[in-house]
């Protein structure tokens, strides 16, 4: 009997508190309040001194936890939480946590009222998350979630959001690394730096940073004395933009370029500028470590340069260490093509240490990586063109085939009309014609997206010569670590020439991605590289002199790489046995275009006139009488004040 009258009073005092702690529950205004509050002591703690990153994301929780717990269920500021939660530039996770992250806001954004919408809001989450796609190497993705908030960007009409706009496009073109798009971004950081330096450093410390980081990559490999110029900008930004991974990125960057480039006023890069660029490389690394930062791509990339200076110094050892940090840095954040070079450095760094089996082991690695990696970029480009173009393709034919129904349907109604009123007939006509317009622009509009394929064909082709002098530079360095081990001067000698070969090939393909014309090369230019570098493998730079006559032309590669290697064998042949031990001399290379349809080439030294490599039987010989052949060329030789090869060509009309 006791235990039911506890039971009643225990219900009933449940009952009770039930009933208070609903009287108690929080309002709409006051949940929005008190989650708005969570939320920026989450940002709080992501700033020096007190960054934390458990307690900021223990903040967020609470945050996002006491919006979806109270109804009606604010979807506006949970999609802020979110946003703030996956910020590309200041969040302390891997790029795929920050792209789960923002998946989760965007749905929270879907479920939010169209009439309630917040245009601004969804401009920020779609720049942030187009940011993320980049880094992850999704460009596809990217592009649609910026291209969908330029659009949002068609209505900006206060200052602040123009500038806003301009300074989010100047950074993402500068991030997606074309030619095209780099000079669209440098447009667009002047312009929304001009407003931005206005208001200043204290109210738009994350605006100035973000420009100044792009403007410093932009100078990158073009003007040295400008990177340290906006390096030197963001030095005062930092007072106001206190996230420990913007003060990493500053010091690392800066150290980078103290062991890069020399400062303003000299002309190399002294021991005291090499001691204070790895002192601000320690810096960030320090600040990393300090903050428990682990899902950075500075560290590693801090540890690679340090292996660089390591190297440098000739501290093998430690430079093999830094760079295995980096390369286990690289492999932590998924991050394959840069753990790929990390085998490069490290199998370079065996190499110059003399353990050729580690440097083998890494050299074929790195080999191994770059053909993967090239077979699946290929691939993965092959795929996303054709599908780009399967999908234009049937957007034309839908297009078209509308267009017929309208013709049919406009031409069925001005038969009815004629019967009846000629004005309506002219109506109609004016109806046609400006639908027809609207179609001829859709049209147009998908030719451009046509042509931006095209370049991106163009840029991928150059990727491919860049991979393929590449690896052809690997097999050189292979087989130099070949003719370090052997001692029979023959052999040796016989392997310097296959590098030589390997080398002029090899010159072609970075000429071929470093110009504009991808089906061809200026010869001269090629030549006189070329010639240079056999020069420089023999030592004989000093000792013979380097003339070539001839004028600008172009040439297809199936042409310019038989001449590059009948050239090599020529130059080798005559540094080897056309002057006398210590004897200085001429090689000149005369070639011109004749008739449109043949090439005149003449290669002739000034030396002891003995030569009869197109008569030998030597592995030289036969190569140049092969390769005369496959360009349908005849040679002879001239014994006279040295020697003189003659070759004449008939060329193909295409070539």
């Amino acid at each position: 009997m006791n235990k039911i009258i506890l039971f009643i009073w225990l219900l009933a005092f449940w009952k009770g508190f039930s009933q208070n702690h609903a009287v108690e529950k929080l309002s709409s205004e006051a949940v929005l309040k008190l989650s708005t509050t969570y939320l920026n002591k989450a940002l709080f703690f992501q700033e020096i001194p007190q960054y934390n990153r458990d307690s900021s994301a223990y903040y967020f929780d609470k945050a996002s936890k006491l919006i979806r717990g109270n109804s009606p269920i604010h979807y506006e500021q949970l999609t802020n939480i979110y946003l703030q939660r996956s910020n590309s530039l200041t969040c302390n996770y891997a790029l795929t946590g920050l792209d789960s992250l923002a998946g989760i806001g965007w749905s929270y954004f879907a479920k939010t009222a169209q009439n309630k919408q917040n245009s601004l809001l969804e401009y920020n989450f779609l720049i942030n998350w187009a940011s993320i796609k980049l880094e992850l190497g999704e460009h596809k993705k990217s592009l649609a979630l910026f291209s969908k908030a330029l659009t949002l960007a068609e209505d900006f009409k206060v200052p602040d959001l123009i500038a806003k706009n301009l300074m989010n496009k100047g950074v993402f073109y500068e991030r997606y690394h074309l030619e095209e798009e780099q000079k669209l971004s440098f447009a667009n950081l002047s312009k929304s730096l001009s407003y931005y330096q206005k208001i200043g450093e204290e109210k738009k410390p994350i605006e100035l940073f973000s420009i100044y980081r792009s403007m410093t990559n932009y100078y990158t490999e073009r003007s040295s004395d400008s990177v340290y110029h906006y390096l030197n900008k963001i030095q005062p930004v930092l007072k106001y933009a206190k996230n420990p991974i913007i003060h990493a990125w500053y010091y690392v960057r800066l150290g980078r370029e103290l062991i890069t480039s020399p400062i303003h006023g000299q002309s190399i890069v002294t021991k005291n500028q090499y001691d204070e660029g790895k002192k601000n490389i320690v810096k960030a690394l320090k600040i990393l470590e300090t903050y428990k930062i682990k899902t950075s791509s500075i560290t590693p990339y801090g540890y690679g340069l340090l292996g660089d200076l390591n190297l440098r110094n000739k501290q093998y050892d430690l430079a093999i260490c830094n760079y295995k940090k980096s390369k286990a840095g690289y492999l932590f954040l998924k991050n394959r093509y840069a753990t790929e070079d990390m085998s490069q450095y490290l199998g370079e760094a065996y190499q110059q240490k003399g353990d050729l089996p580690n440097a083998l082991m890494y050299f074929k690695e790195y080999f191994d990586q770059s053909l993967i990696f090239e077979k699946e970029k290929n691939e993965r480009g092959l795929r996303e063109n054709e599908l780009q173009i399967n999908l234009l393709t049937q957007e034309k034919k839908l297009a078209y085939k509308q267009n017929q129904q309208i013709i049919f349907i406009v031409a069925l109604l001005i038969v009815v009309i004629l019967l009846a009123l000629s004005y309506r007939n002219y109506r109609l006509k004016q109806k046609s014609n400006n639908q027809l317009a609207l179609l001829n622009i859709d049209l147009e509009s998908k030719n451009l997206l046509l042509d931006k394929k095209n370049a991106e064909n163009e840029l991928l082709l150059k990727e491919i010569h860049h991979r393929v002098k590449n690896n052809l530079e690997v097999i050189s360095s292979l087989l130099a670590l070949q003719s370090e081990q052997i001692d029979d001067p023959n052999t040796k000698e016989a392997i310097t020439e296959g590098q030589n070969r390997v080398n002029s090939i090899g010159i072609v393909h970075q000429k071929l991605y470093q110009g504009d014309n991808l089906g061809t090369i200026e010869i001269k230019d090629y030549f006189l590289s070329l010639s240079e570098s056999i020069l420089y493998s023999y030592g004989e730079k000093e000792r013979i002199d380097l003339k070539l006559v001839m004028e600008k032309l172009d040439l297809a590669i199936d042409i310019a790489i038989p001449l590059g290697l009948i050239i090599n064998e020529l130059m080798t042949n005559a540094i080897k046995y056309a002057f006398q031990k210590g004897e200085k001399g001429t090689i000149t290379i005369q070639l011109e275009k004749q008739n449109n349809n043949n090439l005149h080439l003449e290669v002739a030294d000034n030396g002891i006139g003995k030569s009869d490599i197109t008569q030998g039987t030597g592995f030289g010989g036969q190569l140049i009488s092969l390769l005369t052949q496959q360009l349908n060329g005849t040679m002879k030789e001239i014994i006279q004040n040295g020697t003189t090869v003659i070759f004449d060509f008939k060329l193909n009309k295409s070539a």
